[in-house]
């Protein structure tokens, strides 16, 4: 069994400022309206896997935090960061950029590409769902334009 969000229909979206340092257009600062698609697979129980809205709170709650701020990879690799009480400074290549410390988010992945993005979100959501026990997996898409994006699928450890 599975049951399928679909982020543009369901206005599960935000917007987000990001650069990829190692690409070469992309490595301009620019912006997307993103939509996060969600497919939840288990084992019904009872009426439903889950609840729409609970699942789409879940969801809501994990991109919500993203939304109007620059994206800004904390893992060590393509750029160098520093966030002090005020400010955040990104450096690479010969770039650096500084952003107001309220405005970024530290997203927890090498890069802010579609594919690492959809990796992080499906790991938060996993989270959320663990205590589902009937939900074995979940597919998360995430698409900076309609039908341009990528998905990371995420086991849900239930220990």
């Amino acid at each position: 069994m599975f049951l399928r969000i679909d982020g543009w229909e369901s206005n599960l979206r935000f917007s987000a400022a990001h650069f990829i340092p190692s690409h070469d257009k992309c490595s301009r600062l620019h912006g997307h309206d993103y939509a996060v698609s969600v497919t939840v697979y288990g084992d019904q129980e009872k009426e439903f896997l889950i609840d729409f809205l609970e699942l789409k709170n879940i969801i809501n709650r994990v991109i919500a935090q993203m939304d109007h701020r620059v994206l800004v990879p904390s893992r060590p690799g393509l750029l160098e960061y520093t966030m002090d009480d005020v400010s955040c400074t990104v450096s690479y290549g010969h770039k650096k950029m500084v952003f107001s410390k309220e405005d970024v988010f530290l997203l927890d992945a090498q890069s802010s590409s579609s594919e690492e993005m959809s990796s992080y979100i499906g790991q938060r959501i996993a989270e959320s769902l663990r205590k589902y026990p009937k939900i074995r997996r979940l597919e998360t898409c995430i698409e900076e334009g309609p039908g341009m994006g990528a998905c990371a699928e995420i086991s849900i450890n239930h220990e």
